[in-house]
């Protein structure tokens, strides 16, 4: 049985622009009886420090009674704006429904529920990786969030400034998912990438930086079910020694965020519900490819095993479960 005093975490990705609310409001009292007035506002995870383009992570935490006595539960989010509301379109007379089966054997003072997307929860991966990246190509930006301490996802870099701002953060090693086309067309421009991908290996080694080059296929599961037993244990490695990881590919959605999730799974062994939460609130605009996570997890664990003494690992375990 639930706990009394268990909380729910409701979590939603949002392009909505900075300074606009969000809540979630549903059919029982706690949730505002469908009232946008009573609607619980939730708290924005970057508010004004993210990009143009970037979508924000919004949470709140809730105690709902009503679910916890076994009451059926129908929720929305909302945007609130000063002329009046944004409701989610999720399809006529559609809603979103509390599994109560999902977390009724929970003892955790708080639950976490699933983090969707407003508006568009089975949008294509294409979709929502170009909604975000298109704009940080045609401004020639780089979008850089740290995970945790010594763990960084974003997308390429593409200028040489951008490679020595991941210097000053303290990145001492670049490990790159792009494929060699990607490269050609995302790349540091200037350097000579366009006719050599391994040009920017250079300018890596000249600040002292390590440079991996992994070449995966772009919005794959079966090439990031490939991938993930690799990458997640060189990421463990490399962390246990000391150092501290960017991890791209060219938008910093997919790719990228798999190899990092992989790591905070298979290495740290956090749940799947709590790597995506964590990942989420650091890197809203993530995409979760948990299918190519499930296939990668037997593999790991029959190519690396655990190493339940590193002491890396329960630090950054203990660091990524505080963010929750």
């Amino acid at each position: 049985m639930a706990d009394a005093g268990q909380q729910l975490r409701f979590s939603v990705v949002s392009f909505a622009g900075p300074g606009v609310p969000l809540a979630v409001v549903g059919s029982c009292p706690s949730l505002g009886q469908w009232d946008p007035q009573k609607a619980v506002v939730m708290q924005p995870r970057h508010g004004d420090m993210r990009l143009q383009s970037e979508p924000d992570f919004h949470w709140a935490d809730i105690f709902c009674p009503e679910v916890l006595a076994g009451e059926k539960v129908e929720y929305k989010f909302l945007e609130k704006h000063g002329h009046g509301v944004k409701w989610e379109e999720l399809g006529a007379n559609k809603n979103r429904c509390l599994d109560r089966g999902a977390f009724s054997d929970s003892t955790s003072p708080l639950v976490l529920l699933e983090v969707v997307r407003f508006a568009d929860p089975n949008g294509a991966e294409s979709d929502h990786t170009a909604r975000f990246y298109q704009g940080v190509k045609e401004r020639g930006e780089i979008s850089i969030r740290k995970v945790l301490n010594n763990l960084y996802v974003g997308s390429c870099p593409r200028q040489q400034t951008h490679i020595e701002t991941l210097n000053l953060l303290g990145v001492t090693c670049v490990v790159n998912f792009q494929t060699e086309e990607d490269c050609k067309r995302n790349c540091v421009a200037g350097i000579g990438m366009e006719e050599d991908p391994l040009a920017v290996s250079r300018i890596y080694e000249s600040k002292g930086m390590q440079y991996i080059w992994m070449p995966t296929f772009d919005m794959s599961t079966d090439g990031r079910a490939q991938m993930l037993p690799q990458a997640s244990f060189l990421f463990a490695e490399l962390i246990r020694r000391g150092h501290t990881v960017y991890s791209h590919c060219n938008a910093g959605v997919g790719r990228s965020v798999a190899a990092a999730c992989g790591y905070l799974v298979f290495a740290l062994g956090l749940e799947m519900r709590q790597m995506q939460h964590v990942m989420a609130s650091c890197r809203p605009v993530a995409f979760f490819d948990f299918e190519a996570l499930n296939r990668a997890r037997d593999k790991y664990q029959k190519m690396f095993g655990k190493d339940t003494d590193a002491e890396a690992d329960k630090r950054c375990k203990e660091e990524a479960l505080a963010l929750l």
